[in-house]
């Protein structure tokens, strides 16, 4: 699924954002803020060594429902990150507003970045909250610029990753890569092939039109597809009532650029909000 295609030399990732704060007003200041945000994170290059894995060692990995990422020596140079993290801070500050408190707190080193950033990567919570509470800042931006600021990395190790694991099974809802949950799944071609995709890293992984992904069922009496009225019919929840799971599905020609697929996930939330309404989490 696309927008109009955009004028000659547009950048297409800002012409969809656009597009969806057109689209949906009740969108346009978060579409607004992904704008100054997401170029910045696919510009980026935080130069991030090669993980070593062998094709072996990943269908192991694999086997035992682990993620290829999880485990590895990364190598992250976390001082690398810095920079990348002030500048989404100062992208999003106002005076006295809480970005500008951590952009002021990172400038002045009052933040243990170097400790912090391997926490957020791991997908650990809490260090970073504490953090926040100590000086008094937005536990919430913080965690979500840390997470935006390590996504060029994520994205650089399932680029040179994935492919190690091409041709191998795995018929999960979390990410073959980096273990996150997956937030969308493609429909894909004349053949309907169902691919989901992670926000997080990027990751594409293909998976069974006929088995839930977060409990395995194949029971197809316990499958719910769900559209909400005068919306795109391209654009549908899959839920299961047996584990009360459900991922976002939308048709799509060819697969979303990674970039992309925060402002697909951000038009798309309207399906978020269908599905919970109707007792279904994800």
């Amino acid at each position: 699924m696309s927008a109009t295609p955009p004028a000659a030399g547009a950048d297409p990732l800002v012409e969809r954002l656009r597009a969806i704060g057109r689209e949906a007003p009740q969108l346009a200041e978060a579409a607004r803020v992904y704008e100054v945000v997401l170029p910045l994170l696919r510009d980026a290059d935080l130069g991030v060594p090669v993980p070593v894995l062998t094709a072996e060692a990943a269908r192991a990995k694999l086997s035992r429902g682990e993620p290829l990422l999880q485990g590895l020596d990364l190598g992250l140079d976390v001082e690398a990150v810095l920079p990348l993290l002030l500048q989404l801070a100062r992208a999003l500050e106002q005076p006295g507003n809480a970005a500008q408190r951590i952009r002021i707190a990172l400038a002045e080193r009052d933040l243990d970045v170097a400790s912090l950033l391997p926490h957020a990567a791991a997908g650990i919570r809490e260090p970073l909250d504490t953090a926040a509470r100590q000086l008094a800042l937005d536990p919430d931006l913080l965690w979500t610029l840390a997470q935006c600021a390590l996504k060029p990395a994520l994205w650089a190790w399932r680029q040179r990753l994935a492919p190690v694991a091409a041709g191998m099974t795995w018929d999960s809802a979390s990410c073959f890569v980096c273990g996150a949950r997956a937030a969308l799944a493609e429909l894909r071609g004349s053949a309907r092939a169902r691919h989901l995709r992670c926000t997080r890293c990027g990751a594409d992984w293909r998976v069974s039109r006929l088995r839930c992904p977060h409990c395995g069922t194949e029971d197809h009496t316990a499958q719910r597809l769900l559209t909400a009225e005068g919306r795109r019919r391209t654009e549908r929840v899959e839920a299961c009532d047996r584990c009360r799971g459900y991922v976002k599905a939308i048709d799509a020609f060819d697969a979303t650029p990674p970039e992309m697929l925060a402002a697909e996930d951000l038009a798309t939330l309207y399906l978020d909000a269908i599905a919970r309404r109707s007792g279904y989490t994800g």
